[in-house]
């Protein structure tokens, strides 16, 4: 129903105006345009084409919206630590996915294992996540 909301471990789901909106926990909004349900069940949405880079009417499931929850609020998660990371005097240089990379003076007191454990620091808004990470020093970015 319009302007109904729906609150599922920590997700607010909410329908109005023309679009659906998902509430994460870090107060980040996932928007989806122009929501249907056809006469089968099956859920679309206004998007781009993955392939063709048109504004399109694209089918999803349930299971699609999940993935896209998990992805962002691991994205919010990583995004979270980063300030803290900073302030501890590594130098971001750039993320991929769920990695880090810094630079740091080449001291002992930067380390993979301290870096990790400001990684694996939940934010305020997620007290009781189960996470963890971890770390490797080397001279030029590579895949572990």
């Amino acid at each position: 129903h319009p302007e109904t909301a729906h609150t599922c471990c920590g997700i607010t789901m909410q329908y109005s105006r023309a679009w659906l909106r998902m509430h994460l926990p870090s107060g980040r909004v996932l928007y989806y345009a122009a929501p249907r349900v056809d006469e089968h069940g099956a859920l679309s949405y206004m998007g781009t084409h993955p392939m063709t880079r048109k504004w399109t009417r694209i089918t999803t499931y349930g299971g699609k919206l999940v993935e896209n929850i998990t992805q962002a609020v691991s994205r919010d998660v990583l995004a979270a630590c980063m300030p803290a990371i900073e302030a501890a005097g590594y130098q971001i240089v750039l993320t991929v996915h769920d990695e880090i990379i810094t630079e740091a003076d080449d001291r002992p007191s930067f380390n993979a294992a301290h870096l990790a454990a400001l990684m694996a620091t939940p934010p305020p808004w997620a007290q009781g996540l189960p996470l963890a990470a971890e770390g490797f020093q080397t001279h030029r970015y590579r895949k572990q």
